[in-house]
């Protein structure tokens, strides 16, 4: 078996990445979503990578030795609450915590405008209603502690009204059951018991961390997409066993990497934007190889926008997520998403009566009106198509031809409400959408400490290598790279595998200065031992299991902290005084010099381990360029409208399939690939280097 495959579920398509490990090579397909029923979009993606290898997909299938899925099913089923009815079981006392939510609770989520009038501003409507709420008898304390033990008897009277009420799925999250889980387990079991149906979310196991209400609002979560999900990671194990595949679908997460559908029927909450993670994700791994340690991940696909971090080789990672207004203590990559795709609508604001562009998407059904399937509203794919920088009789490689006469209609109602011409009506929906990426990037990198004129701008999705030389520029860096030509279209789908398989194991441990390490040791170990033994479960060797840890440090009396990396083995007293100093350097990049207040000595709230198992390695080939850098031959002409130039230019078109590393490309011109467009603007040029990357001079 030589085909290692990763299908990325996006917004508007389903991508689809092979990689041949008996050539090195790698294949691309694309397939439209299917919102109604995601796995046929999934399968449909498969059949036509099987195609472009020249196989039917049972041959392709059967040779196919690693499955990996990036799925929005949680996302899409929180976002258009199609969930499970729910059921939680609390503490005596803290039943009305959900409702009252912590200090920032009601503005998460809530856009500038809404901000600026917090008085007429409403708390999102509750996960679960107060009918379903049942709190029981029982407390276990900040140390671990039992200093009220569990009532069974009233437990199961009360879980046997929820039951009676046809919940389909129980949360259980207890005060410090992250200390000690035995009460919440012990409610499992009694659940498991009385509802032999019931998905069942326990918080020690999906969020075992520190803050009851992002604790709750994640195990809420993930019973509210359990029982669905569970039904989608059986389906699409079952059709693919049954189409040829020989082992089982793996699924990517958030916190990077993939594991068995096992583990992610248990906590599908993880799935949450495994999508765009795995963009990054694939970006650290394989930037590295190519020569790139910072780099700015930009996806830009049909229906967003998501920018990650990749600094020294590292993603950037956060601890809080919020979604669907609802904050919650979930673990993952960092990635930011905005409603910036080729699909984002194009519209006239009637208050300031100017023109906007997104967050409203034409996603896969009905699209942009140059689909021909009834859009009705003008796009960013419209407006790329009316200026003659995506051919319509190539996209997709020519699968799909698109109508220049919908889409020329539909910026010509903008054009005639706004007294512009069709042109640059076109061109100012491509500037702004350039704008608002831009701007999210700086926030992602100025406001963190970060100079993006120190990064590479990496470019993938549909849309990416289209756009990311005018948000490139607008923020002073050099260099966009389009990895690997082709494979850029479906990058993220790429990078659900080459993280591994992933597991995440955290301890709360409270240390202040001068810092316990005969505890950092004993907890590290521990640690350590569990996850050395869950990879030996799951069929790895200790030659191929990584452990990566890190620890949580904060100033005393701050809140915010910082994640510090932890060498492995025995810590000594000098490797403390070095993770104090590590957040230091940290926390002055972060927060300016002079930022940091280290009299008031600094303390420890956490403890992370990351265990990898390292799946077959993707090799990148490399080419030597030649000595002499020469230009392609060019596939045709045709009139591009460059509003740099503010006028039409008879515009060489090259075929991206053939150029090759020492090719050279001054704009403007136009690279067309299968899957993706690279305009190369005016005073910008374009050269290839030896691993295939197609890189643009900005």
């Amino acid at each position: 078996m030589k085909y290692i495959v990763g299908v990325d579920i996006g917004g508007t398509f389903t991508d689809c990445a092979v990689f041949d490990s008996s050539k090195g090579s790698f294949t691309t397909a694309k397939a439209p979503t299917t919102p109604s029923n995601p796995a046929q979009g999934f399968f449909d993606a498969l059949e036509n990578a099987a195609s472009a290898l020249g196989l039917d997909s049972r041959n392709f299938l059967s040779q196919t030795r690693i499955l990996v899925n990036a799925t929005t099913t949680a996302t899409n089923a929180i976002v258009t609450k199609r969930g499970a009815k729910l059921g939680l079981l609390t503490t005596a006392g803290h039943g009305q915590s959900i409702f009252i939510m912590n200090g920032s609770g009601r503005s998460k989520g809530l856009g500038v405008d809404e901000l600026l009038y917090m008085a007429g501003s409403e708390k999102p409507r509750p996960l679960v209603a107060r009918e379903f709420i049942e709190e029981i008898t029982e407390r276990i304390d900040c140390k671990g502690e039992v200093v009220v033990r569990l009532d069974q008897e009233q437990a199961r009277e009360a879980i046997e009204r929820l039951v009676a009420k046809g919940i389909e799925a129980l949360a259980i999250c207890l005060l410090w059951s992250f200390q000690n889980p035995d009460h919440e387990r012990a409610l499992k079991r009694l659940a498991a018991s009385i509802a032999p149906h019931l998905f069942i979310s326990c918080s020690c196991e999906v969020a075992p961390f520190l803050g009851e209400h992002g604790r709750t609002v994640a195990t809420l979560f993930n019973a509210y997409v359990g029982p669905l999900m569970g039904r989608y990671i059986q389906g699409i194990n079952q059709r693919a066993r049954e189409a040829g595949l020989g082992s089982e679908v793996m699924f990517a997460r958030c916190v990077g990497g993939c594991v068995p559908p096992d583990e992610v029927a248990a906590a599908p909450l993880y799935t949450i934007d495994s999508g765009p993670v795995s963009g990054v994700q694939g970006s650290s791994v394989l930037g590295p190889k190519m020569g790139y340690d910072n780099i700015i991940t930009t996806d830009m696909g049909g229906t967003t926008f998501d920018v990650g971090i990749v600094y020294k080789g590292v993603p950037m990672t956060r601890n809080e997520t919020v979604l669907d207004r609802f904050e919650m203590r979930l673990p993952m990559i960092d990635v930011v998403s905005i409603g910036a795709g080729g699909g984002s609508i194009a519209y006239i604001d009637p208050a300031s009566n100017t023109m906007k562009v997104g967050p409203r998407s034409a996603g896969a059904e009905p699209g942009p009106m140059c689909y021909g399937k009834g859009g009705e509203e003008p796009t960013v794919t419209d407006a790329n198509v009316v200026l003659g920088i995506i051919n319509p009789d190539y996209f997709l490689g020519g699968q799909r031809r698109l109508d220049v006469a919908a889409a020329r209609r539909g910026i010509a109602r903008l054009a005639d409400a706004l007294g512009l011409s069709l042109e640059n009506t076109a061109a100012g929906i491509c500037r702004i959408v350039d704008s608002r990426m831009a701007g999210e990037i700086r926030r992602l990198t100025l406001f963190r400490g970060y100079d993006p004129r120190d990064f590479v701008v990496f470019a993938f999705g549909g849309g990416g290598p289209t756009h990311a030389a005018m948000y490139a520029r607008e923020l002073g860096v050099r260099k966009v790279a389009v990895p690997l030509g082709n494979a850029a279209a479906a990058w993220s789908a790429l990078g659900t595998y080459v993280g591994g398989m992933v597991h995440l194991y955290e301890r709360n441990l409270y240390l202040r200065e001068p810092l316990d390490v005969a505890a950092l040791n004993a907890v590290y170990a521990e640690m350590d031992r569990q996850a050395e033994h869950r990879m030996r479960e799951l069929g790895f060797d200790a030659s191929s299991i990584i452990l990566e840890r890190s620890i949580a440090i904060k100033y005393c009396a701050q809140v915010s902290h910082l994640e510090i990396t932890v060498p492995n083995g025995t810590l000594t007293a000098a490797d403390a005084e070095r993770l104090i100093d590590d957040f230091q350097t940290l926390y002055t990049q972060r927060y300016g010099e002079g930022a940091g207040y280290r009299e008031a000595g600094v303390e420890v709230l956490r403890l992370r381990l990351k265990a990898l198992g390292v799946l077959p390695q993707i090799e990148l080939a490399q080419s030597s360029p030649p000595r002499r850098k020469t230009r392609p031959k060019i596939k045709s002409r045709r009139p591009v409208y460059w509003w740099e130039m503010e006028h039409y230019a008879d515009t060489p078109i090259f075929d991206g399939a053939i150029i090759r590393a020492g090719h050279r490309i001054s704009g403007p011109a136009i690279i067309e690939l299968p899957h993706t467009t690279v305009p190369v603007r005016p005073h910008q040029s374009a050269e290839v280097d030896r691993f295939g990357n197609l890189l643009i001079n900005v």
